[in-house]
């Protein structure tokens, strides 16, 4: 199960640059299945296969490589049922103090064309891990994901679903 996802700028511009098809899922309900890439390609879609996402970081893939891909579901394990609101939308910039927190109830998604690093862990007996997106890209954090995060520049982020008082802030 997913439960932090990296997708560095740079690899999504790479992608652009190389597939005319000129979009790209990493995140979506479903992996593809082979009788429908058949039925689309057989319409003239330009697909190619999908595979389940196996690391953290998401790269661009060759046109004669499966594109890696997480489904939504992954990420979906604690999110709140009583919502307030499907989602929440904020903006972040490096001078605003970052603390070490954990959301029981959604999950964070930050983007950025400035340099991104977090820290995080997926639960209290798991390391202390890092990643860096040195141009920018998104970070996703399922709940309860502790994470603290380093920003370069201005960030949005969002949160879904919109929970009220959804931040526990611990040591990481």
């Amino acid at each position: 199960m997913q439960r932090v996802l990296a997708i560095p700028l740079e690899e999504v511009s790479v992608h652009f640059a190389l597939n005319a098809r000129q979009d790209v899922k990493v995140v979506a309900p479903e992996i593809l299945a082979g009788e429908l890439i058949a039925r689309l390609t057989a319409a003239g879609r330009a697909l190619k296969p999908e595979k389940p996402l196996e690391r953290i970081e998401w790269r661009h893939a060759a046109s004669d490589v499966p594109n890696g891909l997480c489904e939504s579901r992954e990420f979906a394990a604690g999110l709140a049922e009583n919502s307030l609101g499907p989602f929440a939308l904020c903006f972040a910039n490096e001078k605003g103090p970052q603390d070490a927190h954990y959301h029981p109830h959604h999950l964070e998604v930050y983007f950025s064309e400035h340099a991104l690093e977090a820290e995080y862990r997926n639960d209290a007996n798991s390391p202390v891990e890092r990643v860096t997106l040195k141009k920018g890209g998104v970070l996703i954090f399922a709940a309860g994901v502790v994470h603290r995060a380093r920003l370069g520049g201005m960030t949005m982020v969002i949160e879904i679903p919109a929970v009220k008082d959804d931040k526990v802030v611990i040591e990481l």
